[in-house]
């Protein structure tokens, strides 16, 4: 069924035929001039967020060739946004997304040490953008899977965290140190000082990448919308991202990493406390030969050889290193990986772990917030 309706771009109305809801619009496409494309949000496509830019600017209507482009290039609506074929060498980052990454009131990944107590225990407040999962099983709450706080509004985490769990999946829990304790607090000479209280809030939407594929454990990323905005505070911000070229590959530069969390150790059993561990970044061959299957770009190979090291993060946590970020001299933490597959497997067999090449996804992750809203 095609109907006629107007739609409202940057302010522009514009007339097209649009399929009925429900329909299911491919990822690939052919631009009206007969280029290869890929169905995007009208702020991922470069020439087309800058052409509507300019006619809102100049208060202009869109030249009625360029209108009749726009017709035949659209390819659906989600969540009330406009798409259009994109051609691939016009597709950019989502400008709404981006500006909120780059605005200079973002404060992401800024981090108190990088040093870590009694070994693997994180300094109180140091890593804020952490996050626990609470799913509801046999009628007790329990924390299962980590994340990461990405914006006021959205955690990033892995899809085999969310993938058919939805219904148990039911809160995250953000500013934990301790998860026994009512109050976080550390001794500092004679003072005491206590993180403010942990926030609990809900979950609005669960958003699985739509290539997930739960055998391979392929494109293993998830993003949660809460039902609010978390304001940010001394234990609560977000991480950073690798948002530009520069950042992305410095992901196979990096020769240590960190992974956090409250996950699975060496014994079996689940620490009360937020832990640390250096991990090495291993070669894909290494992951390869452990997990008998070729290791794509859209996952990195790390860890293996210390048994305890391997083992303190939480699936769906970051894997994370300091970086400069945007140009900007003092480093930042910059999430580069997500836990996905092997780690579990800690002190029983010392294998690299895979995890989810966050640089190749960012387009994705912008995309999807664009489209759910920020």
């Amino acid at each position: 069924m095609i109907s006629r309706c107007f739609v409202v771009v940057y302010g522009i109305a514009l007339v097209f035929g649009v399929q009925a809801a429900g329909a299911d619009y491919a990822d690939d496409c052919t631009t009206p001039n007969g280029e290869s494309g890929q169905c995007m949000p009208f702020s991922s496509c470069k020439d087309i967020e800058e052409r509507l830019t300019e006619s809102q600017t100049s208060g202009q209507s869109v030249p009625a060739d360029y209108a009749s482009y726009l017709q035949k290039a659209s390819c659906g609506e989600i969540n009330s946004v406009r798409h259009f074929c994109c051609p691939a060498a016009q597709i950019q980052h989502n400008s709404k997304v981006m500006a909120l990454f780059k605005n200079e009131t973002f404060d992401c990944g800024n981090f108190l040490s990088q040093r870590v107590a009694n070994g693997y225990e994180v300094k109180l407040s140091s890593r804020p953008w952490m996050a626990l999962l609470r799913y509801q099983q046999f009628g007790e709450p329990r924390f299962l899977c980590g994340g990461a706080l990405i914006s006021e509004r959205y955690i990033l985490t892995a899809a085999h965290c969310v993938h058919g769990l939805q219904d148990d999946l039911d809160e995250i829990r953000l500013g934990e140190h301790r998860i026994s304790t009512e109050e976080d607090c550390r001794q500092q000479g004679r003072k005491r000082k206590c993180a403010p209280p942990v926030v609990d809030v809900g979950i609005e939407k669960y958003i699985i990448h739509e290539h997930y594929d739960a055998r391979q454990i392929m494109n293993d990323i998830a993003l949660l919308r809460l039902k609010r905005n978390v304001p940010f505070q001394k234990h609560i911000k977000p991480i950073c991202l690798p948002i530009t070229d520069e950042l992305k590959q410095q992901a196979e530069q990096i020769n240590t990493y960190f992974v956090t969390g409250w996950g699975t150790t060496e014994n079996g059993s689940s620490s009360d406390v937020l832990l640390q561990a250096n991990v090495p970044l291993q070669p894909r061959s290494a992951c390869s030969q452990a997990y008998r299957r070729s290791v794509p770009l859209t996952q990195l190979c790390v860890g293996g050889g210390d048994l305890q090291d391997s083992c303190k993060g939480d699936s769906g946590g970051p894997l994370q290193a300091p970086s400069r970020y945007l140009g900007e001299f003092a480093p930042r933490m910059v999430e580069f990986g997500i836990v996905s597959q092997g780690v579990v497997s800690c002190g029983q067999v010392s294998l690299p772990g895979l995890y989810t090449n966050v640089g190749e996804y960012v387009q994705w992750i912008t995309d999807t917030m664009a489209s759910h809203g920020l």
